[in-house]
């Protein structure tokens, strides 16, 4: 496995894409630090480009919140759902304040940024050796079912005019919901989508 997150890490590294298993199902990377990355992972998903993708940030908690404090605004709220949950099946959207193109797109113009870090050990394995943000968006075709083992991410994109590059095969997953999402303004926390994590969870963190 070592071998393969090493090959994995390469292919990120020369703009390419990833499937990678999380908590929930398995995902795409691309460095979220590169616009032609993040180009391409639209067009491969057939996703809209007013819809924003999440992302993975490297690092345990501490190193984390102060790597995050370069692209988002982490608040008291944000930092005690990030000392509780992470990692987990936890989205946090955060006001965005890097300036970088790829950013942008990945925000969508909405001006904010959805960020989470999965409980799964080749998911924050291959973070961390990429040692750079890398984007979290289910393996599938815009609109079509998530997947759980790499044959059905195949399936599903066999007949698409872009694949990705690399599969990192963590076996077959157990069927999750997706994540729960949450955004974090200044005086509030908002549920975008119900999932895992319920809404006393959160409302007994903050």
């Amino acid at each position: 496995m070592k071998n393969q997150i090493t090959q994995a890490v390469k292919i990120l590294r020369q703009g390419g894409a990833v499937v990678y298993p999380t908590d929930t199902a398995y995902g795409l990377a691309v460095d979220a630090t590169n616009l032609a990355a993040v180009k391409k992972l639209y067009r491969l998903k057939g996703r809209n480009f007013k819809k924003p993708i999440h992302i993975i940030a490297p690092g345990k908690y501490l190193n984390t919140v102060k790597y995050l404090s370069i692209i988002v605004s982490v608040n008291k709220y944000a930092k005690k759902l990030i000392k509780k949950f992470w990692p987990g099946p936890l989205t946090i959207v955060l006001p965005l304040k890097a300036i970088g193109k790829s950013w942008q797109m990945l925000s969508a113009g909405t001006g904010t940024l959805g960020i989470r870090l999965p409980k799964h050990e080749l998911a924050l394995e291959l973070v961390r050796r990429f040692g750079k943000p890398i984007s979290t968006t289910s393996a599938n075709l815009s609109g079509k079912p998530d997947n759980y083992s790499i044959s059905a991410v195949k399936k599903q994109f066999a007949n698409s005019k872009f694949k990705p590059d690399y599969y990192l095969d963590g076996g077959r997953l157990a069927k999750c919901k997706p994540s729960t999402v949450v955004a974090v303004d200044t005086d509030r926390v908002r549920i975008i989508r119900a999932g895992p994590i319920t809404k006393k969870q959160i409302q007994n963190t903050i």
